[in-house]
């Protein structure tokens, strides 16, 4: 319990100084590989190999096994790994999210499909081409979380780039990792207050970005376990291009800015295995709306907002080791 207080503390401190924000993947494994010799004709030369790689290069440098726990999956297949709730305070909710399957392939990049759910309420007036929207305070926050996190349903794809870091059984490392991020998904309620859920021509979201961590472990192991390290913190964040549909930009206050630059930027703590716990804040395109309490003109920009997210993972086991038989 000590373990994990220090952790936050450190992270908390890291947290004053910095603007953060939510990642998909926050590496807690590089390929580290237990090579067994076995000498049938001369068993005084059996012997046990720790190979270590830092890697630079994960597609290429990883084996399928590998990517597997560099992922944090026991299976190339996984259902419902990964469940978590960003609470932020321009939208006065929680955006809950959930990967409803994980696919992970050899070549080196997972494709993940999510959905999240608004919890909170919304509400919008239908408006025609080229007037100000009536928002509430919180439904204009909730659009620009919506735009952030990419739809209610979204698919996404992860491709890791170069990654620099600890192995499972080195505490006190550091680590970088730099990933490429795609990600497509509509919006199934589209936001509108009083209407029933609908799937007809639903506002779309796209974005393509690049992500980057640095993250430090910790020097002491999980509670019952004698090697690894029972957490990390870390400092994350992503920019890139990000795509809206118009009747979406139109009607949440971004007017004809359908193609913007998003970014975000995200600290916090990993519990190795279990959860990251993390604060957030985004950037990107401001709203102009008519506020539906004042029926004041408000321009605004919600990506600022902060957000806290937790977020669970299922564990992932170690990967067997390799055994070479000579002769």
């Amino acid at each position: 319990m000590k373990s994990y207080s220090c952790l936050l503390f450190c992270a908390l401190l890291l947290l004053a100084s910095v603007a953060p924000a939510q990642t998909i993947h926050v590496p807690t494994f590089t390929g580290s590989t237990t090579v067994i010799e076995i000498h049938k004709n001369d068993p005084s030369k059996n012997k046990t190999t720790k190979i270590t790689n830092r890697i630079w290069l994960p597609t290429l440098v990883l084996s399928s096994t590998d990517i597997q726990q560099f992922f944090g999956s026991d299976k190339a297949l996984s259902p419902l790994n990964q469940i978590g709730s960003a609470y932020n305070g321009a939208s006065s909710s929680a955006t809950v999210s959930a990967n409803l399957v994980s696919l992970i392939f050899g070549s080196g990049w997972q494709l993940v499909v999510t959905t999240n759910v608004q919890a909170g309420s919304a509400g919008v007036t239908n408006v025609p081409q080229g007037t100000v929207p009536t928002l509430s305070a919180s439904a204009a926050g909730q659009a620009t979380q919506n735009m952030l996190y990419g739809g209610t349903i979204l698919l996404a794809a992860d491709l890791p780039l170069l990654y620099y870091g600890p192995s499972v059984n080195d505490g006190g490392g550091f680590g970088f990792q730099l990933d490429a991020v795609t990600r497509e998904g509509i919006d199934v309620q589209n936001f509108k207050s009083g209407t029933t859920t609908s799937v007809t021509s639903p506002p779309s979201h796209h974005a393509t970005q690049l992500e980057t961590y640095f993250l430090y472990n910790s020097v002491n192991p999980p509670q019952g376990a004698t090697t690894g390290f029972a957490g990390s913190i870390f400092l994350g964040g992503s920019y890139g291009y990000t795509y809206t549909s118009h009747d979406y930009a139109r009607d949440y206050g971004f007017g004809s800015q359908v193609n913007n630059g998003v970014g975000q930027i995200s600290a916090g703590v990993l519990i190795t295995n279990v959860a990251k716990i993390s604060v957030s804040r985004a950037f990107g395109p401001t709203q102009t709306y008519i506020d539906s309490t004042s029926m004041a003109q408000t321009k605004v920009n919600n990506f600022k907002a902060w957000s806290f997210a937790i977020t669970y993972q299922t564990s992932a086991s170690k990967p067997s080791p390799t055994t070479i038989t000579i002769q």
